[in-house]
């Protein structure tokens, strides 16, 4: 279980987005953890952030709601910011940490991951709006994962 907590925390660093599957769909790509549960461990994260998010604010960052609420969004950049993977005052994402962290998933793919963040800043770089640049950020690199054919882990409601 401490792997896909892992895993967990990388797709949250970066603000992606998991899909959130019924405990009767296919098990194959699951992260073995209930939306709750995930929702617990990043309450921590939030004690930190402005605006602090609710629990319905962090689940929004975990469903791939398309349109969250404006503190999810913030509550992503927060989170991204914690873990260096976008400067304070930065629109752009810092490529070597997040291919690093994103490694961590798709260990073999380098060289792809390295392309979708640079897809994703030159997409998204001139977002000056620093919640919603953390948002289109998240859907960019989530939305190029799936097109790129890379399995992206579900969690269980």
């Amino acid at each position: 279980m401490m792997k896909y907590f892992e895993i967990f925390v990388v797709f949250a660093l970066f603000g992606i987005m998991l899909v959130v599957t019924n405990a009767e769909d296919d098990d194959e790509n699951e992260i073995g953890m209930t939306l709750d549960e995930l929702a617990d461990a990043l309450e921590s994260f939030a004690e930190d952030c402005e605006p602090k998010p609710e629990r319905d604010h962090i689940k929004q960052l975990l469903t791939n709601d398309e349109n969250p609420h404006e503190n999810s969004k913030c509550f992503r950049r927060c989170l991204m910011e914690q873990f260096e993977l976008i400067d304070e005052g930065q629109s752009q994402m810092n490529k070597d940490k997040v291919v690093d962290m994103m490694s961590m998933m798709y260990a073999d793919n380098k060289e792809t991951l390295e392309e979708i963040v640079d897809h994703c800043n030159t997409k998204n770089g001139a977002t000056t709006e620093k919640c919603e640049n953390a948002h289109q950020h998240g859907m960019c690199i989530l939305n190029q994962l799936k097109e790129k054919g890379f399995k992206v882990p579900e969690v269980k409601e």
